[in-house]
This record gives structure tokens, C-alpha cells and sequence, in this order.
């Protein structure tokens, strides 16, 4: 985001996104990595987030005795208030 500040502009420090998270679940199929791939893609469609406006997508992963547990965050940019 630019802002006019007299003759020079300036980049905005921050910016508006929202998002959303989703995970395995800890019980059954934590490891399952294709699983929670399908289940972004369905929570992004069913969201209606234009694929376009995706800023970033995080996939991490946390240890368990039983492998990983996977979780993916979406971000996007959100209107500001108008």
C-alpha cells in the first residue's frame, strides 16, 4: 500500500490478510500429507478465495511418537473498513 506524504510516497508498514488453518486430525492420520493438502484445497474453494489473491501458505509439521502432525495456514489480503 502506497500513501502520499507531500511530494514523496511512502510504503505502508503493514498491510491488512486474513486467514485460516487447518490440521490433521492428531488421532487416525496425523502423517498423511496428501490429506491435508485435499482438505486446503476444499477449505480454500469452499472460502472462495480467488487462487490469485493468495499471499502466502505456511505447511508445517510438529513431532509426535507417531510422526508428524501436519497443519497449512492460508493467508490473503482483506479490504480495509471502509
Amino acid at each position: 500500500m502506497l500513501t502520499q506524504v507531500g511530494n514523496h510516497v511512502q510504503m505502508a508498514n503493514s498491510w491488512l490478510s486474513r486467514h485460516f488453518s487447518v490440521a490433521n486430525p492428531r488421532t487416525g492420520s496425523p502423517s498423511d500429507l496428501p490429506a491435508l493438502l485435499r482438505s486446503l484445497a476444499d477449505q480454500i474453494e469452499a472460502q472462495g478465495i480467488n487462487s490469485a489473491d493468495i499471499l502466502d501458505v505456511t505447511i508445517s509439521s510438529e513431532m509426535t511418537e507417531d510422526g508428524p502432525w501436519w497443519s497449512a495456514t492460508v493467508y490473503w489480503p482483506s479490504l480495509p473498513a471502509e
